[in-house]
């Protein structure tokens, strides 16, 4: 059982059907994963359990996803059933489910019992689990793209599993969730220069749309990198306080991709300038850049690209933030100093 990507890890085994795994196992929260379950069987000769042998070529998956009415708290149950999810779209009793054709092949809908669209399934044909889960989520989001804007309602995917018939492994994609955080009962400084930096960073953790988290982001990087620096440098200069500030650098982290590793240790302005607003900010705040397609969002290769992007703009943002409440804090105590 293993995280995918070139992060790979060892979770854990079991003799059952269930396993325990600690939210720190599944990487920081923001962090896109795969969890890879995979049965080892005995053989005829009493050998050491292992797994079937792996299938080259192309072969079939079975994919399977659950809805959901919004976005909830992450539940890696990889086993629910045809009714198990939820969603707005209703349809007859006498409908038992709804079948739609594609590039990728038969999408099915099952219902669950208050005629709700609930989960859909698919054969997939493909090489491997990343590609049968990229082909399915791309032909799933196509439909219900639609259906979304025709019904004008909301629609989540919770959960996709996608199953290799030929070694009966399955791979569970997700995003790692939030954790519990226990706060102190006091000591805090609010600084109400930062009351638009901590309202947006809220909303970027609020999201589940990476495109929207990094749009929050920026928004805070470009806050605390021009305006709110420029500002407070010429409140030092008034005031003949000189300020020091830490180094501002892209923080390393071990989930970060192998990719985003060229950036760790460079300048985060540079990061902002030359990467961040040139390829993702420009990407989402214009329908169509010269030169290039327009951004689909329902994009399984743009959702994953934009959530890898907004993981290392947190780390950067929260090393401003917290290096701009100490600037805050010593521009303070210096002014108290000078008054005295």
């Amino acid at each position: 059982m293993g995280k995918a990507d070139d992060n790979q890890r060892f979770l854990g085994q079991t003799a059952g059907s269930n396993l325990t795994i600690s939210l720190d196992q599944l990487g920081a929260p923001g962090v896109h994963g795969c969890i890879e379950i995979v049965p080892l069987f005995t053989n005829e000769a009493g050998d050491e359990p292992a797994p079937k042998p792996q299938v080259e070529g192309v072969h079939t998956f079975a994919v399977s996803a659950r809805m959901a009415k919004s976005p909830t708290a992450l539940t890696l149950q990889g086993d629910f059933g045809e009714g198990d999810g939820t969603s707005y779209l209703t349809v007859s009793n006498e409908v038992a489910r709804i079948e739609v054709g594609g590039f990728g092949g038969l999408l099915h809908f099952h219902r669950n019992a208050a005629g709700e669209l609930a989960t859909v399934s698919a054969s997939i044909d493909a090489e491997n689990a990343n590609e049968a889960h990229a082909t399915f989520l791309t032909q799933l989001n196509s439909f219900i793209d639609r259906v979304s804007y025709l019904a004008a309602v909301p629609m989540f995917i919770e959960l996709i599993v996608v199953k290799d018939t030929a070694t009966d492994a399955q791979f569970m994609f997700f995003v790692s969730p939030p954790r519990s955080s226990q706060i102190n009962p006091g000591g805090e400084t609010l600084h109400t220069e930062l009351a638009p930096v901590y309202a947006l960073y809220r909303e970027a953790q609020n999201s589940f749309s990476p495109y929207y988290r990094v749009l929050c982001l920026f928004k805070i990087m470009e806050g605390l990198l021009l305006s709110l620096r420029t500002q407070m440098r010429a409140r030092a200069r008034q005031s003949k306080i000189e300020i020091y500030g830490l180094k501002l650098v892209v923080p390393d982290h071990q989930d970060l991709l192998k990719p985003l590793k060229q950036y760790v240790g460079k300048p985060i302005k540079d990061f902002f300038d030359n990467f961040l607003q040139k390829e993702y900010r420009d990407a989402m705040a214009h329908f169509n850049l010269k030169g290039r397609q327009p951004l689909n969002v329902s994009d399984p290769q743009h959702w994953r690209r934009f959530s890898d992007v907004a993981f290392i703009c947190d780390l950067c943002v929260r090393l401003l933030i917290a290096q701009h409440e100490q600037l805050l804090t010593s521009f303070g105590q210096r002014l108290v100093e000078e008054s005295r």
